[in-house]
């Protein structure tokens, strides 16, 4: 006490200042420190949750999109019919509806490329593909056999084939609409890059990963196409399959838990359950990239801290509380809408510089609201316009802009298609080449307008003559023109392509430079029982010299490959 008496008061009360204000100073940055800390993770906590739950929606909602596609299928009477006639004692009706039930897999799911397995199987669990391997065979009846019976909902499960490809697997089991009594079992193998791409526009920042996780064996599913990171493979996947099992009975199917990695890396991860499955959408993130981040806010709090302090140690004592509350009052109100609560405000008082910024908060915080909504919307709908707008392209790019019909293009993928289907089935396919006669002279002298009108008229009827709707139609080139017929014998293919000769010749489309006097066209035919050593190139040579045939015997004729049919 004596020894302070010594010192001027001044100096004692700048010290004692200098004193009371370093050490919050110090305290409040270790403090900082810890609160920053925390409250980042529980920001990542409820960030991170929030988007594994709203991924685990968009995954069900496809998986859900996929189990609709296949109720009409399964409750089809086609399906049921055939089914019906598995069951039969006539060897003849069984062999019909096993390959009836195989074709209607195709036509059903052919178009799905991201179905990469499909299969029906009796209520034996025998596949009723005859085609299929025994060694794969016996991997789907496992698969089926090891699942629950849903009583015909949709049940989901993984399924690994002979060459350790993990694919997502739909069964349903299909019951008879006559007796309800089970009759065979859908198997449907899903490729998960299907659901990976749900994932790509998920960013959580830098250094995390998003993934699909099997809760029974700890192992990945879906992972975005480029994932964040490499992780440490089964081990690592493992131990956050343990932490969330031992989290689960003690909290709902969504949660945070946090697990060490093999490297013994510290780890934090939110999961949520897909409901009707075993399978969880899980995001992790490595500890020290939040840890990196509270240290930076803790040395820049620090510094900002001393430099303040040391410009402002003379004017402080003066207005500290005409500024101190005010800023209070405003620090606090900026954290609750830093945490999403947009919608809060200030009462601005006085009128100083605090006051404008107030009132500039209330109005950033209320274009932020406004901005918020806006976006949203504007999401949702420029991810409609890009659907539609994906849609309309695929449409237009398998799609003969001049007549309608398919193109060159559609028609290859779908030629190679059929002939590997036959292949398989060892049923006859047929390729018909037409061309129009004399079609340059028409042009020369009609002009390229009615040539072109001409060109649709020709591809109008090839379309109403189509039996089926797995027959194609499409422009081959120029005024060529090709028809595919699948499970079509020569008789019936060399009907359908005179029947298409004979309404052309009916509808006596005006032709001043054809010896005919009208429009006709020249139709060259191939059926074929393929084998693996048939190409489409040949089916495609095949039929055009049976059309050069046509044409050099005279026109307006259909000849088979090997033979002709008189006009």
């Amino acid at each position: 006490m004596h020894l302070l008496r010594r010192i001027a008061i001044r100096h004692r009360l700048i010290g004692s200042f200098v004193l009371l204000s370093l050490l919050p100073l110090i305290i409040s940055g270790y403090i900082s420190y810890v609160e920053s800390s925390n409250a980042i993770k529980e920001r990542m906590r409820i960030f991170s949750t929030e988007v594994v739950k709203q991924v685990s929606k968009n995954v069900r909602l496809q998986m859900a999109r996929i189990e609709a596609e296949s109720e009409p299928l399964v409750l089809s009477d086609r399906v049921q019919t055939a089914f019906a006639k598995c069951d039969s004692d006539n060897e003849m009706d069984q062999a019909a509806a096993r390959a009836d039930l195989t074709r209607v897999l195709l036509e059903y799911y052919g178009s799905f490329d991201f179905i990469n397995q499909k299969y029906f199987l009796d209520k034996d669990n025998k596949i009723v593909d005859a085609q299929v391997f025994s060694e794969l065979g016996s991997g789907i009846v496992h698969a089926v056999e090891r699942a629950p019976n849903m009583r015909g909902r949709p049940y989901w499960g993984t399924y690994d084939d002979s060459v350790g490809q993990r694919s997502m697997v739909m069964l349903r089991r299909i019951y008879s609409k006559a007796n309800n009594k089970l009759v065979g079992t859908l198997f449907l193998g899903i490729q998960p890059s299907h659901f990976s791409t749900i994932f790509d526009d998920v960013n959580l920042g830098s250094g995390t990963d998003i993934f699909v996780l099997d809760g029974m064996d700890g192992k990945v599913i879906v992972k975005r196409s480029e994932p964040a990171t490499a992780g440490d493979g089964s081990v690592f996947e493992l131990a956050l399959l343990q932490e969330i099992k031992h989290s689960m009975p003690r909290a709902q199917p969504v949660g945070f838990v946090s697990y060490s990695g093999k490297s013994s890396d510290h780890y934090l991860a939110a999961y949520s359950r897909i409901p009707g499955t075993t399978w969880l959408v899980v995001s992790t993130i490595p500890f020290d990239k939040l840890t990196t981040e509270a240290l930076s806010v803790r040395d820049k709090i620090v510094w900002i801290g001393l430099l303040c302090f040391l410009t402002s140690i003379a004017l402080a004592a003066i207005i500290a509380r005409s500024i101190s509350s005010p800023l209070e009052k405003l620090v606090h109100t900026m954290r609750e809408t830093k945490s999403g609560n947009y919608r809060n405000r200030m009462q601005p008082e006085g009128n100083d510089e605090l006051t404008v910024l107030t009132q500039e908060f209330n109005e950033m915080a209320n274009k932020i609201d406004r901005h918020n909504a806006q976006l949203e919307d504007r999401v949702n709908e420029r991810t409609r316009d890009l659907a539609e707008a994906n849609s309309k392209l695929k449409a237009l790019s398998l799609t003969d802009g001049l007549t309608g019909i398919a193109n060159r293009r559609h028609f290859d993928e779908t030629l190679l298609s059929e002939l590997n289907r036959a292949v398989r089935t060892q049923t006859p396919l047929a390729l018909m080449m037409v061309d129009v006669d004399f079609f340059k002279d028409y042009n020369d002298f009609y002009g390229h307008q009615e040539g072109d009108a001409c060109l649709r008229r020709v591809a109008n009827l090839l379309q109403v003559h189509s039996r089926r709707a797995s027959d194609l139609v499409a422009r081959y080139g120029g005024e060529e023109f090709v028809l595919i017929a699948a499970d079509t014998d020569v008789a019936t293919a060399l009907a359908l392509a005179e029947s298409i000769r004979t309404s052309l010749e009916a509808m006596q489309l005006p032709h001043e430079r054809s010896p005919l006097g009208c429009v006709t066209i020249s139709v060259g035919v191939v059926v074929v029982v393929p084998d693996e050593a048939q190409t489409p190139e040949m089916l495609g040579r095949m039929a055009d010299k049976a059309m050069y045939r046509a044409k050099g015997q005279g026109r307006n004729q259909v000849v088979l490959a090997g033979r002709n049919v008189a006009a």
